[in-house]
Formats: structure tokens, C-alpha cells, sequence
């Protein structure tokens, strides 16, 4: 049977009544034939072990007794029962924990807890490492991409988009999307909020640090130890010293914002050492819920977030672009500022006539954003190369059949071992469960399975021999609620 390949149109995820269901699912309307596939995944090796979760989620266990791997998957159908899907960062943004403790704040009582999630979203890991090149592990939790939680942005893109899911109505919809917040103030003319305007360089992470990818063009990227053909080898800090990591960047002339879902006091300069301008001395400024200034302090670090409100951090006094500058001389207590935020969803083609803005309204939250690194598949074809990222990890992914059906995966070791597949073959698995969009979450130590409150999967990081949670950014789940109509192709 030869496999459909259908062009599809891309929609966008819109935060209104139930009618505009099909607009939020995955654009995918082809339906992936496995038996068409031609390149062999582990799964064909492995013995199912299915099982019904609840009305709509099924969960399956692959595995064999000659395979040191196991395989497990959770297909979540909206049409079979009254199911959400959604993402959360627990108690706070700022506040690292594991995925059962995030799951166990859903909802408010055991009733309402998630059946089925798994970790999420990227996070910075590490703040410094051991003269060994062993990571010194981040104590806060810093979103490294984009992250939106009930239409609040929580964490900025990079700034040519990022791969990335939109939930929303028990659908995923797989995209790009590009993030822009932009502050105005009214101090030269109070009462008029179209004043003086600057663009919020980050949000939720330490001013200056910027990991993974720019996030404005602006953003200069730390050293690179390259080999002939030009591959880099390994990043350097500024120093000189070789980091596992990367890549970073840095800017000393940011403005960083923390929401009040940061949930710890905003942090001190002098974070890490891998770029200087974490080190640079700026101002911090508290803003009530209605966005008037309520205080103004001349450095930054230590400051409470009001609630439902934020706190600026700028660091460069002397740039002209400089962000501390740029508050000093235009903020003070009682002015005015306005905070607007957008999302886009510019697809995964250089077309931008059909770019579309994302509707972010908090006073109805409904659409939750997760992001990732490596596609795996795209309308219904594999997109990962056998050469991106072989490392034999744990790996973490979430997909999309033509049904509308979500798919969640976690790949382990059967037996207490960090071990795992390169993400080609995690993508060939994805193709056999019948996936067409499918994207890569973090994995190795952060690979977690979570069934009804229990972690099913063998963990990664062990400590005395026995495995333990890695803390996360955010996680991923089916839980109840929701509405059981049918997926209508687009």
C-alpha cells in the first residue's frame, strides 16, 4: 500500500468556542500507512503489551526478552472520551521539579489528576561545570526556548522560530513559532501608553545568558573550537575553557522580565561563568498587576515579583540600546507600563504569507506551547537524518497520527542504564505507530513515563544504584476534561 502524501494547509491554534476545534489539531491529514515503511525500527523486534488507561488512552509496552531496550507509548484519542491536553511547570516557572510532582499539582483534588504524561520542554541544565567537564547542575528552572502556559509567555523563542506543539482543545498542532513582547512607558507624557517603546530581550532567564539560540539578533555567540571542515568541536566559554554544552550566547544590554509565575526572588549577577555579561551591574524594576512601577531599585537580584505582576531587569547602563539605561531614564515609581505579548505561527517553510498570530488572551486560557529540538517526521514522512544525534539515549517525543490522535513516547533501558536510541531510529518508531508530525523532547536523565501518579519507565540518573527523578521544566499529559468530537481533516 503506497503511503498518502497530502498537502496540507497550515492552521493556526485559536483560543475560542469548540467550533473551531479541527483548526487546532496538527495539519496533518494524511494517515501513515507502517506497513509501507522501508526501513526496519526496533519496534519489530518487540513484543506489544497493550492496556486500557481510560476511555480514549490506551498505553503499550514494547519489549523483549532480548532486547536491553523497552519501548513505551500512550495514544490519546479525544474522540473516545472527555480528555485535555495540556503542559505544566508545577508550582512556578523558576522551580525545577520532577514530572510526577508537576503532574500531582494538576487539577484540585487526586480526582482530577493527570492519567498519563511525560516530561517536556528543553531547560537549562547546568550553570558551570567540574574541572572534569561534569555539570554543576542549574538550581532554578530557566526555560531555554520558547514556553507558553495558559496563554502567558513564559519563555522567549529563538528568534527565527522554534520548533514547537501548540495544545490546545486535546489536539496538538505541530509548528513553528516566533515570540515578541514589547514594553512601552508613559513617563514622558503620563496617560499615553504609546509613549516610548523597547523590545523585552528574554523572559524568566538570567540577563546576559542566552542559551541555545539567539534570541535577538544582537546576541553574540560565545567562541568555537571548529575542525577543518568548519563542524564545531566544542564551545569555549569566555575564557577559553571547553564546554560539554552549547551552544551560548550573550548580550549586555538586555531588559529580562520575570512573570509572576517565576514563584522565587528575581536572581543575582554572577550566575555562571561562561559569559561575562551575566556579570554586568544594572537596575530592577517591580510592576503591579494594573502595570504601574511600584518600586525601583539601582541593582538587581533579590527582588520579590509582585503578585500577578513582573519585574524588569536591564543590564547595560553606558550602550545606547543599553536596557538598564533605557529603564533609568525612562521609568520611575507611578509610571505606566504596557506589556504586550504575541506568538506566530510561521510554519516550517521561509513563506510568510501565511503567517498567523496566535490568540494569547489570559482572561481565557486555553493554549499551552512545549518546545523541542529535532523534528522526527512531518507530514507523514521521516525528517531526521541518520546522522542527527546518535548519542544511545533516552529519548522522550510526542506525535501525531491523521486522526488527531496523540502519541507519547519514552524510550529506556530495561534495566537500571542510561541507554537509549539516536533520534533517526526514534523516529523510525514514530513512523511505525503511525505518527505524520512528531518532535523530539528532552531526553537522557529527563525521560519520565508517568501512569496514573507512577513512573513506569527505568530512569536515567541513579543515585545509591536506584534510579531518581531528574527535576524539569515542564511536562506533558492527557487528563480529564475536554470534549469527545470527532477530528474533522482540514
Amino acid at each position: 500500500m503506497e503511503k498518502k502524501n497530502t498537502t496540507r494547509r497550515r492552521i493556526t491554534a485559536v483560543s475560542v468556542a469548540l467550533a473551531t476545534l479541527a483548526l487546532t489539531q496538527s495539519t496533518a491529514t494524511a494517515v501513515n500507512d507502517p506497513s509501507a515503511n522501508k526501513i526496519a525500527s526496533i519496534l519489530d523486534g518487540l513484543t506489544a503489551h497493550p492496556e486500557t488507561v481510560t476511555e480514549g488512552i490506551e498505553r503499550t509496552t514494547y519489549s523483549s526478552a532480548s532486547s536491553d531496550l523497552v519501548v513505551r507509548v500512550a495514544v490519546i484519542d479525544p474522540d473516545m472520551g472527555a480528555i485535555s491536553l495540556g503542559s505544566t511547570f508545577g508550582t512556578a516557572v523558576g522551580v525545577k521539579e520532577t514530572t510526577t510532582a508537576m503532574l500531582d499539582t494538576v487539577g484540585t483534588t487526586g480526582n482530577d489528576a493527570p492519567y498519563v504524561g511525560v516530561n517536556s520542554s528543553f531547560s537549562v541544565a547546568a550553570k558551570d561545570q567540574e574541572a572534569d567537564g561534569d555539570a554543576i547542575r542549574e538550581e532554578r528552572s530557566i526555560p531555554m526556548m520558547l514556553s507558553v502556559q495558559e496563554d502567558v509567555i513564559q519563555g522567549a523563542s529563538c528568534r527565527r522560530g522554534q520548533n514547537a506543539v501548540v495544545l490546545q482543545h486535546g489536539r496538538p498542532h505541530f509548528t513553528r513559532i516566533t515570540t515578541s513582547i514589547e514594553i512601552t512607558s508613559d513617563k514622558k507624557t503620563p496617560g499615553t501608553t504609546d509613549d516610548v517603546k523597547r523590545t523585552v530581550d528574554g523572559l524568566n532567564r538570567y540577563p546576559g545568558w542566552i542559551p541555545f539560540c539567539q534570541q535577538e539578533s544582537s546576541d553574540r555567540a560565545l567562541p568555537a573550537e571548529r575542525d577543518a571542515t568548519g563542524k564545531v568541536l566544542y564551545y569555549k566559554d569566555e575564557n577559553g575553557r571547553a564546554l560539554k554544552s552549547g551552544p551560548y550566547y550573550e548580550d549586555d544590554s538586555e531588559i529580562v522580565v520575570f512573570t509572576s509565575a517565576y514563584g522565587q526572588k528575581t536572581p543575582y549577577p554572577e550566575h555562571t561563568p561562561f559569559v561575562a555579561a551575566d556579570n554586568a551591574e544594572g537596575v530592577e524594576v517591580a510592576v503591579d498587576k494594573d502595570g504601574y512601577v511600584i518600586a525601583v531599585k539601582p541593582t538587581r537580584g533579590g527582588m520579590d515579583i509582585p503578585p500577578n505582576g513582573k519585574v524588569l531587569q536591564g543590564i547595560g547602563l553606558t550602550q545606547a540600546d543599553g536596557g538598564a539605561k533605557w529603564l533609568t531614564e525612562n521609568v520611575e515609581v507611578g509610571t505606566k507600563l504596557s506589556y504586550a505579548q504575541s506568538a506566530k505561527d510561521i510554519g516550517f517553510t521561509d513563506e510568510t504569507t501565511d503567517d498567523e498570530d496566535i490568540p494569547l488572551n489570559p482572561a481565557y486560557p486555553s493554549v499551552d506551547v512545549i518546545n523541542g529540538t529535532h523534528q522526527l517526521m512531518r507530514n507523514g514522512e521521516v525528517v531526521a537524518t541518520v546522522s542527527s544525534n546518535t548519542g544511545l539515549d533516552p529519548r522522550t517525543a510526542i506525535g501525531v497520527d491523521g486522526w488527531g490522535r496523540t502519541i507519547l513516547v519514552a524510550v529506556t533501558a530495561k534495566a537500571q542504564d542510561r541507554l537509549g536510541v539516536p533520534i533517526y531510529d526514534l523516529a523510525k518508531i514514530m513512523e511505525d505507530l503511525g505518527a505524520v508530525d512528531a518532535l523530539n523532547l528532552d531526553g537522557g536523565g529527563s525521560t519520565t513515563f508517568v501512569v496514573d501518579g507512577e513512573v513506569k519507565n527505568i530512569l536515567a540518573d541513579e543515585v545509591d544504584g536506584k534510579g531518581v527523578e531528574r527535576p524539569v521544566y515542564d511536562s506533558v499529559y492527557a487528563g480529564r476534561g475536554g470534549y469527545a468530537l470527532p477530528a474533522t481533516a482540514n
